[in-house]
């Protein structure tokens, strides 16, 4: 996620420069060749290129809206991680009974809440599809046996999480109704996992999107020709802006599209789980506290 508040559109265009090229060209070559050969045999309105223009921007509009939204539920589920994560560390550490056996129930309490931070990351490498593993550093040596090979560590991860809460339970280091509550808990990760994945694993309707990127190109190829009639060679110039300002405009909505793909655009799922480890570490009284994620060029963080 882009942190500064402003990008220069010498560094937009520069970004794109091979695809404004590419449109140079092309309009260059239409209007050449409409204006010294096709303009005695083919009359286009300009009028009805403006309602196609008219209707183009419509559907990139409604294109980056629908984008947007995406982003923005990306970015809503990872902000609802963060309050519950913070809660469910409050929980584990004051819902226990602590009078009887205070070594084990601290043991059991640094446990679910480093499990916690490793789910995190495994939910962070699914969505990225990574095969980093960083998740197995918050993870004992039994429940790193046990997630050994599975297709899902983050489903898994709260497998264990479920399994030591009921165990502590049935020790008598937590009441039923207490268990419950942090079941809950687990119950709410699972569904803003399963949001997450749903973004991800929804293509946008690639009809659709293919469709408007191609009409912008038929738009940029009929313009020239219909505005050369009467601007003359001044044409290349109005047609490659305006074809360019609808070109960026719909990138803009592509990038946004899919925020779980580890571009500038996406949600900064490391900085956010980082975020999340320094509260919950200082929650259960570590000392080696990692620094939060820095931002990558000072542009955007990942």
């Amino acid at each position: 996620m882009y942190i500064t508040k402003r990008i220069t559109v010498f560094k937009i265009v520069t970004a794109e420069w091979k695809i404004e090229l590419l449109a140079l060209l092309q309009v260059t070559l239409v209007t050449v060749l409409y204006l010294e050969l096709l303009h005695p045999y083919l009359k286009i309105s300009l009028t009805v290129i403006t309602v196609l223009g008219t209707a183009l921007s419509f559907f990139i509009g409604f294109i980056n809206a629908q984008a947007y939204d995406r982003w923005w539920e990306a970015r809503k589920i990872w902000g609802t991680l963060v309050n519950d994560s913070r809660s469910f560390a409050r929980m584990v550490l004051t819902m226990f009974n602590t009078s009887e056996n205070p070594t084990e129930v601290a043991a059991i309490q640094v446990r679910l809440v480093r499990r916690h931070i490793g789910f995190l990351y495994a939910v962070e490498e699914k969505l990225r599809q990574k095969s980093t593993k960083e998740h197995l550093a918050f993870l004992s040596e039994s429940d790193v046996r046990r997630i050994d090979g599975i297709s899902h560590p983050g489903n898994a991860i709260l497998q264990c999480q479920g399994e030591e809460i009921d165990a502590a339970e049935r020790s008598g280091h937590i009441e039923v109704i207490r268990m419950a509550q942090l079941n809950d808990m687990l119950s709410r990760f699972s569904t803003s996992m399963g949001m997450a994945e749903r973004i991800k694993l929804t293509v946008f309707p690639v009809y659709y999107a293919s469709l408007v990127r191609a009409s912008i190109w038929v738009f940029m190829l009929v313009f020239p020709m219909a505005l050369s009639a009467q601007t003359g060679y001044w044409a290349i110039l109005y047609a490659t802006l305006l074809g360019t300002i609808f070109r960026l405009i719909f990138r803009a909505g592509e990038t946004l599209m899919n925020p779980f793909e580890g571009e500038p655009t996406d949600t900064p799922m490391l900085s956010i789980i980082r975020t999340i480890e320094i509260n919950l570490l200082e929650q259960i009284g570590e000392t080696e506290i990692p620094p939060p994620v820095t931002p990558v060029d000072g542009r955007y963080l990942m």
